[in-house]
């Protein structure tokens, strides 16, 4: 008669036990709370970056234009992409548009001011323009004399985490800078002051 081999097995469970998974889940939820406000402020930083990226693009395209039509090119704020909104807040969209007439209103019945581009806004970020022509208009040469200011960029945040885009006289657009002698970590308008989130 054979014997049979019986093998003996060491069964032991490598699971978690209920105050380990406690403790994991008790150091998960430390780590979120310390994470979402960075979290938080780095959506808002890419949004903010996104939005003046899009309206410097949308100034450089319009003085581009304007260069190469050798016609005046207008940039304004509006609510509906056919006519300009009588307000410095571009938060609602602004559009691009050729004035060959200098009426600083878009005409759609007239080929030769045709509407370029309409860009709709619905975001959180606040878009302010300082100048009281409430508009941008680009000469023939590509210049912005009269038209010159800052653009504002504000969220919940306030004037601390504020950007701002700053077009010149003749054309062209630069980014704002802290440039007070002792830096306040706002960043400055054309005319050297703080910028302000109202």
């Amino acid at each position: 008669m054979q014997k049979s081999k019986t093998q003996d097995y060491d069964v032991t469970a490598n699971g978690f036990t209920l105050i380990e998974m406690l403790v994991a889940v008790l150091i998960l939820g430390v780590l979120l709370l310390v994470a979402a406000p960075g979290f938080s402020d780095l959506i808002s930083n890419n949004r903010m970056v996104s939005e003046v990226y899009v309206l410097r693009a949308t100034l450089n395209h319009a003085r581009s234009e304007a260069l190469a039509r050798r016609a005046p090119v207008v940039v304004c704020p509006t609510t509906d992409g056919l006519a300009c909104a009588d307000s410095n807040d571009w938060s609602t969209g602004y559009m691009t548009f050729v004035d060959t007439d200098n009426n600083n209103v878009a005409n759609s019945t007239d080929v030769d001011e045709e509407i370029i581009q309409w860009q709709a806004k619905q975001s959180p970020v606040a878009i302010r323009f300082d100048n009281a022509s409430k508009r941008v208009r680009f000469g023939g040469q590509g210049i912005a004399l009269g038209f010159e200011g800052t653009f504002t960029f504000c969220d919940s945040r306030g004037a601390g985490d504020a950007r701002a885009l700053i077009l010149n006289p003749v054309g062209s657009l630069r980014g704002a800078l802290d440039t007070d002698a002792t830096p306040d970590d706002i960043v400055n308008a054309l005319d050297d002051a703080n910028v302000v989130c109202s």
